[in-house]
């Protein structure tokens, strides 16, 4: 059985005596027999950056004037970040055939997001219903990406046998890269749909 690193070819194995490859032959048939197995993580972090809302300003002038998140040259006050990281077994039979036993894959996700200081009870009120609909248009990129980063979890495990592991490989990283992608196409599609969440509420722009 060989690990397979995304980004790292697997490091070869020491030869074992002969004598513990007889003792280890029945072990290591048991395992190769073993289906594939899953394993999902996920971390999610939230930062916040500062904003203070003085005397005369409106809400929205305070929060553009403190966030740091610059994006095409427009101006956002909510951004969600995220990495996906797969890691997968093969096993790699007499003839050469090859097969993946098991995989881990990993979501780290980090939103950013304001956090006011004001003296004004209605400013904080509006302050705290825009950043309720903010941080869930930011969870539906978590979504997003928790959806994909299952998808190659899944897509990964099920994949054939091969006819080596080389080939295995290389149709593992690609499966993971198109998913990767097909997941970028979607918070795109997202951000068009809702506006970038001002349909879901995530607006200060006074009507």
């Amino acid at each position: 059985m060989a690990v397979r690193r995304r980004g790292r070819r697997p490091g070869r194995r020491p030869a074992a005596a002969l004598k513990l490859r007889h003792r280890l032959a029945a072990g290591l048939l048991a395992l190769a027999a073993l289906p594939a197995a899953a394993e999902f993580e996920e971390t999610l972090v939230f930062r916040y950056y500062d904003s203070t809302h003085r005397p005369g300003m409106t809400l929205l002038a305070a929060i553009n004037a403190a966030t740091p998140i610059r994006q095409d040259g427009a101006v956002f006050h909510g951004y969600t970040a995220w990495r996906a990281n797969w890691h997968y077994r093969w096993w790699k039979e007499a003839d050469g055939r090859c097969r993946i036993t098991g995989n881990q894959t990993r979501l780290a996700a980090e939103i950013t997001l304001p956090r006011l200081s004001t003296a004004d009870p209605a400013i904080r009120q509006r302050f705290d219903s825009y950043l309720a609909a903010l941080k869930n248009h930011e969870m539906e990129h978590v979504r997003i990406a928790r959806d994909y980063a299952q998808r190659i979890d899944h897509g990964i495990l099920g994949l054939p046998t091969m006819r080596s592991c080389q080939q295995l490989e290389r149709t593992a990283n690609d499966l993971a890269e198109r998913l990767l992608q097909e997941a970028k196409d979607a918070e795109r599609e997202m951000d068009r749909r809702t506006r970038h969440g001002a349909s879901q509420g995530a607006s200060l722009l006074e009507h």
